[in-house]
């Protein structure tokens, strides 16, 4: 009898954040994970009731993860090692619930995931399928798996967890400095190695434009854009920067040194700092309580469903 594991990692495909799927087949067996299967040399690594993941099944998955394995140092690839072979463990656990609450996927609902994926990349997302997969309809099958273990989660966890406007606004009334919005300035700066430099161009500006200067004499990288540094709030820039918080709209610094050179600003424009309120982060506050609460719920959900389960894991391969 064949049990087909999958994990899935986020990867990016030419601006578009896709899911890359990777499918593995494992078979059952009673083997003790250490132990070696009797039609071949292939160990058991882990053993979840009476499946079982082998290296060999391992290796593939942790290839097609990881396909350029010499960048990654020793104690990270034990680190990767781990992580995996849980996310592996927690997948099969899902999907035994799965089953044993009679939760199911339809064709429907996997003929659109696969048209939704498909549509969000370009004509290379086939041939990557193909080549990792080697068949559209094994990565479908894979498909139907990732949303059978998304469906548990979501009937399981996610449809359990509230959160009431009351318990939002506590929270707000709690962390009210995090909403709110400091002073931010938009300037322009000019910066040259030498203050005689500085100095030709404290003369120049009554003559000639900030921008059209910066353009031609300073050193820093935003000279292009004519000294534009964008608008920044107290503490994002160097403690020198913070003289333009001083000035009014419109108004040239004195010439401010740093270890960095000569610097000349110019006050573009000026934001007053202001609270949010309670309205306007109601929606984010609410999801935020709901994101940890799901979070923790189902640790301690999948906590339970390890122990009601036989668990047996290779520790010297982790080890290795």
């Amino acid at each position: 009898m064949m049990w087909i594991c999958s994990v899935y990692i986020r990867k990016r495909m030419k601006g578009v954040v896709v899911v890359a799927l990777f499918l593995l087949v494992f078979t059952t067996g009673c083997e003790r994970a250490g132990e070696k299967k009797e039609t071949g040399e292939d160990r058991v690594i882990a053993k979840i009731g009476e499946k079982v993941i082998t290296e060999k099944d391992f290796e593939a998955m942790l290839h097609r993860t990881v396909p350029e394995r010499e960048r990654i140092t020793p104690p990270e690839l034990k680190e990767l090692k781990r992580n995996l072979l849980n996310q592996l463990i927690e997948e099969e656990l899902i999907l035994m619930e799965a089953q044993r609450r009679g939760i199911m996927v339809t064709d429907q609902e996997v003929e659109k995931e696969v048209k939704n994926f498909l549509e969000e990349g370009d004509e290379s997302v086939e041939a990557v399928i193909k080549e990792r997969y080697g068949s559209l309809d094994e990565w479908k099958k894979e498909i139907e798996r990732r949303l059978l273990i998304k469906k548990t989660i979501h009937q399981v966890i996610e449809m359990t967890i509230t959160v009431t406007d009351k318990e939002a606004r506590e929270y707000y009334n709690k962390n009210r400095k995090a909403y709110e919005i400091p002073q931010q300035v938009r300037a322009r700066m000019i910066v040259v190695p030498t203050e005689e430099e500085a100095r030709k161009i404290k003369g120049l500006l009554k003559k000639r434009s900030f921008e059209e200067i910066a353009k031609e004499y300073s050193i820093g990288p935003e000279a292009e854009k004519g000294g534009d540094l964008g608008f920044f709030g107290k503490g994002d820039m160097p403690p020198e920067f913070e003289v333009v918080f001083k000035l009014p709209k419109g108004a040239v610094s004195r010439i401010v040194k740093t270890p960095y050179g000569y610097h000349i600003f110019k006050v573009v424009e000026k934001k007053k700092g202001r609270k949010l309120r309670f309205q306007d982060v109601k929606g984010l506050i609410t999801e935020k309580i709901r994101r940890e609460r799901v979070e923790k719920k189902y640790h301690e959900w999948i906590l339970t469903l390890k122990k009601n389960i036989e668990i047996d894991v290779d520790r010297t391969f982790l080890a290795s």
